[in-house]
C-alpha cells in the first residue's frame, strides 16, 4: 500500500537526523516551495525535486532521510494531481480542535472563517484556495487569548489544498 499523500503541514514539520550531509537553510527553503506545491500554489515540479542539489556541510541533514522524503514527494508530484485531504466534509473541518495561546489568531474571526469553509466543503458556499490563501485575522492583546497562529496555519494550508483538490 502506498504511503498516505503528503499535506504542506507534513513538510513543514518533517524533522530530520542531524550529521554530516545536506546543507540545513537550503533543505530547509526547497521544502518552503514543496509545501507551496502540495497546495497548489507553486511552480515547483516533479523533475525539480528529483534533480535538486545540496551543499554538503559537516553539521547538516543526514542525505538518506531527505533523499527519502524528496522520493515520497517526486512520486506524489509526478502525479499532477493535488491530493485530497482529511477535510472531506465540513464537519471534519469543524471537528478540528484549535490550541489556544497568549497572543494567538482572534478566536471569533476564525470560526466565522471555518464556519464559512465548512458550508463550502459540504456545497453550500463558494470558498476558493485563493480566499484561503489571502486571508488574515487579526491577532489577539492583553488578557484575550486566541488561537495558536501555527495551528490556524497549517489548517489554513490544509484546507486550501482540500480546495485545490477539487478544482476551486
Amino acid at each position: 500500500m502506498p504511503p498516505p499523500s503528503l499535506t504542506p503541514a507534513d513538510v513543514r514539520t518533517v524533522r530530520f537526523e542531524r550529521g554530516p550531509g545536506y546543507d540545513v537553510d537550503e533543505v530547509d527553503a526547497f521544502l518552503d516551495q514543496v509545501a507551496q506545491a502540495l497546495t497548489g500554489r507553486g511552480q515547483l515540479t516533479a523533475d525539480q525535486v528529483r534533480d535538486v542539489v545540496f551543499a554538503s556541510r559537516k553539521h547538516g541533514y543526514r542525505p538518506r532521510d531527505v533523499d527519502a522524503f524528496l522520493d515520497r514527494v517526486h512520486r506524489q508530484l509526478s502525479t499532477g494531481k493535488i491530493a485530497g485531504t482529511r477535510l472531506r466534509t465540513g464537519a471534519a473541518l469543524l471537528a478540528v480542535r484549535l490550541p489556544k495561546a497568549q497572543h494567538g489568531y482572534d478566536p471569533a474571526e476564525v470560526e466565522a472563517f471555518l464556519g464559512r469553509a465548512a458550508a463550502t466543503l459540504d456545497g453550500r458556499a463558494a470558498m476558493t484556495a485563493s480566499e484561503v490563501f489571502h486571508t488574515r485575522f487579526t491577532g489577539t492583546t492583553g488578557l484575550r487569548r486566541g488561537y495558536r497562529v501555527a495551528a490556524v496555519d497549517a489548517l489554513l494550508d490544509e484546507l486550501e489544498q482540500e480546495l485545490r483538490s477539487r478544482g476551486r
